[in-house]
């Protein structure tokens, strides 16, 4: 008997998802298939690499486990040498789930100049939400992540996960064009108690953010005045912009449109730390995303950003 890559992609894939149908569905073929190369697997070791449990769900045993890693070791190797062209440039695809300030105010730029400069590397990007963005990284299903918060409890999605903090962001209150709260020079969040607001779905990094900045001034958001609440901020500012009430964005999110003459944007005076997160599934170890890490953190450093 031996083994082959794509018994190793299949244990692998399976470590991840602990699931048999979503391997089957993330590698196109037959849970039949998936199972069978696992049963190859476990007849070749002698051991058993995974214990099926009740409710349909599995988990490696400590001899699965251990094996991972290594596997994991083989396939990156392999992927190296496969991601390298004859001339010795890289090739590949690295694929992106990022929520909306990431995928959609700050990388479109840096992808463009990075497929530039690495003209065999395709980026391609998924807009989800920060929490489904976490959940996509732990199961492999993505190389990288961008999200606006990590802070979601309980978060088990970081374990295998390397976070670099990206870019500083800064959140403010938004208004209408003309509102009285304009005039201000920074706000805190307090100056929103009395005033129609305009939430964001609980899965949203830059909501985790907010209500940390709440919390900071002894405020919930349940003692504001909610009225709406979306799954996304470009649906936030256009409320906003309508006189529907007023809310908190970031200012990477809020420029354009404040330039625009459509809304107002007001800094909050907060020792709340916030970033653009970039998140390595890979933790160092991919070489076309380690790439892509070193440039985004150079373009960050010497771009001139608006925001």
């Amino acid at each position: 008997m031996t083994l082959d890559l794509d018994q190793l992609r299949t244990f692998c894939n399976v470590c991840l998802t602990r699931n048999f149908t979503k391997t089957a569905s993330d590698l196109g073929i037959t849970e039949s298939t998936v199972s069978y190369r696992i049963k190859e697997m476990e007849k070749y070791f002698g051991r058993k690499l995974f214990n099926r449990r009740t409710d349909k769900t599995i988990e490696c045993t400590d001899f699965g486990y251990a094996f991972f890693a290594d596997a994991q070791e083989i396939l990156l190797t392999v992927d190296k040498y496969k991601n390298v062209g004859a001339g010795g440039e890289l090739i590949g695809t690295i694929k992106i789930s990022a929520g909306e300030i990431g995928g959609v105010f700050f990388l479109p730029p840096l992808i463009r100049a990075f497929e530039s400069k690495f003209n065999h590397i395709r980026v391609k990007i998924e807009i989800n939400n920060s929490l489904k963005t976490l959940k996509k990284l732990n199961e492999g299903e993505c190389d990288l992540g961008v999200t606006a918060s990590v802070d979601f409890q309980p978060n088990p999605y970081l374990k295998n996960i390397q976070v670099h903090k990206l870019l500083r962001l800064t959140y403010g209150i938004i208004t209408p064009a003309g509102h009285p709260l304009a005039e201000k020079k920074t706000a805190i969040v307090t100056d929103l108690i009395g005033f129609p607001y305009i939430s964001r779905d609980e899965s949203s990094g830059s909501q985790r953010e907010i209500l940390k900045i709440f919390k900071e001034r002894g405020l919930k958001e349940s003692d504001l005045n909610v009225v709406w609440r979306f799954d996304n901020s470009s649906s936030v500012i256009n409320a906003v912009s309508e006189g529907l009430g007023l809310s908190i964005v970031s200012k990477i999110q809020a420029s354009k449109y404040v330039q625009a003459g459509l809304i107002s944007f007001i800094p909050l005076d907060t020792k709340i730390e916030s970033y653009l997160n970039l998140l390595d599934m890979w933790r160092g170890t991919n070489k076309l995303v380690n790439e892509f890490i070193s440039f985004a953190q150079y373009y960050v450093e010497t771009s001139v950003l608006m925001f």
